[in-house]
């Protein structure tokens, strides 16, 4: 029997005006996996304990076998755990050495200095070769590749002896192959007799690597899930159909008007890219990286050009510079968290402002604007409720922004649409809800161009035929 780290019986947590009931028990050299449906609030609160955010206010806590209070809980986390998120840590002027000592943790002057004679060690050199770590510790931290910097992530946790590692949602940063490697480092740091804990939308990540999945619904901990129930019972508690033995492949629609057409389109660090898409058609990009992405997106939105290449809509062959002209009514951008400030939608306008200022230039000059627009409430009504169409949109909760933003694409009807990650970041409950407007934007005639990470779970999960039926995979 291993040795338990952390256990909390019945535990309410508080996280600012909302109540979480979470049950926690890990032990050494334990990897647990936390699913949970709803990351912007049970998942965040969860992670939030780990980060000193979510405070205890009911239950009973041990720490290492002794009963002990919420504050001396809270006191052995900070001191004991360390947190890898999903966003990496940027800086031009951190070096390895930097970011592995000096981040590390707020302790005093003598315990960095033994910190700093363990990493001068043969041991460290040792787990640094075993961990495939082969980096200067005078290089720049700018210069670390992806997976190098999630390696040290985890090398850092044993460096300084954490007891406690958190990874969070790793699944949306790395691709599958830079997984697995990563996961061999946590695999050493386990055996070092450090508790881990996956927290993930990924639950084939989790049943492979977890020695026990707790799952996460409704702001409480509802199941504790071991090996043998890893299948059908998982989805059954997550109410999805039992996944079959391969992935779905579509792309069985019948589109025959190509609207895009891209020729040896080339951008720095990417192959060249060729492909169509047709009308009505979604097609799929995978970018396991975000690699793709930001320079697809830098592309559309910042102004950066391609190096080579064709780019082709509707017939006619456009340069980089005629883009600009193309961005909002003739191409749709729809980013990943659209309510950003960044995003595609204004949040300190009403809801039809916002599609009048998109939709009005578009019927000519000679216009009755009065009537345009009451002809745009009368349509957007049958979607949402009048009264909220005159609201700001900041007062609208989510996903109901989040349905509008795709609406808006819906009334505009570019010829294309690029949708950047569109199921990252989202609550799994969501996920229905934006391939229906997917199906629904397509089913007007637009090309949709997804870019995202793997959207195989997704596709098992969905129930939208119609989805599967349009869905085409282009790499």
């Amino acid at each position: 029997m291993k040795e338990e780290l952390v256990r909390v019986e019945h535990g309410c947590f508080q996280n600012e005006d909302c109540a979480y009931r979470f049950e926690i028990s890990v032990s050494r050299g334990e990897c647990i996996g936390i699913y949970v449906d709803d990351h912007l609030t049970s998942g965040t609160a969860y992670l939030d304990i780990f980060k000193g955010c979510s405070h205890m206010k009911g239950g009973k806590a041990f720490s290492c076998g002794r009963r002990v209070g919420g504050q001396t809980l809270e006191r052995w986390i900070l001191q004991n755990s360390m947190i890898v998120d999903k966003y990496r840590f940027e800086s031009r002027e951190l070096t390895v050495w930097d970011f592995v000592v000096a981040l590390g943790k707020p302790v005093g002057r003598d315990q960095r200095r033994n910190v700093e004679q363990r990493l001068r060690s043969p041991e460290a050199a040792v787990m640094m070769r075993q961990m495939e770590l082969h980096l200067s510790m005078d290089l720049g931290l700018a210069e670390v590749s992806l997976l190098d910097y999630y390696r040290l992530c985890v090398f850092r946790a044993w460096l300084w002896k954490s007891e406690l590692l958190v990874l969070d949602r790793l699944t949306e940063v790395l691709r599958q192959r830079d997984l697995e490697k990563l996961m061999q480092c946590v695999r050493l740091l386990l055996e070092h007799g450090t508790a881990v804990l996956l927290f993930d939308l990924d639950e084939t990540f989790m049943c492979r690597y977890s020695d026990r999945i707790d799952v996460i619904k409704n702001r409480k901990t509802c199941y504790r899930l071991y090996p043998e129930e890893y299948g059908e019972r998982l989805y059954e508690i997550l109410g999805w159909k039992c996944r079959n033995s391969g992935i779905k492949q579509a792309g069985q629609y019948n589109g025959t008007s190509v609207v895009l057409r891209v020729s040896d389109l080339e951008f720095p660090g990417m192959p060249p890219l060729n492909f169509q898409i047709c009308g009505g058609e979604i097609a799929f990009l995978r970018d396991e990286n975000y690699s793709a992405a930001v320079r697809l997106r830098n592309c559309f939105l910042d102004g950066q050009r391609w190096l080579d290449g064709t780019f082709c809509l509707d017939g006619t062959v456009y340069t980089h510079g005629e883009l600009a002209k193309l961005i909002g009514t003739e191409i749709g951008i729809q980013i990943e968290r659209p309510d950003r400030s960044n995003g595609v939608l204004f949040d300190n306008l009403t809801a039809l402002d916002n599609l009048s200022t998109c939709l009005l230039p578009k019927a000519g000059k000679w216009i009755a604007t009065r009537r345009v627009t009451e002809n745009i409430l009368d349509e957007a009504s049958r979607w949402f409720a009048r009264e909220n169409l005159q609201k700001p949109l900041r007062t609208w909760p989510l996903p109901q922004r989040l349905r509008f933003s795709y609406y808006k694409w819906y009334l505009l009807n570019p010829k294309l649409l690029i949708c950047f990650f569109p199921f990252a970041g989202q609550e799994t409950a969501h996920h229905e809800m934006i391939i229906d407007m997917l199906v629904t934007c397509a089913a007007r005639g637009m090309a949709i161009w997804v870019i995202s990470s793997g959207i195989d779970a997704i596709c098992e999960k969905t129930e939208n035929q119609e989805f599967l039926r349009r869905l085409r995979y282009l790499n």
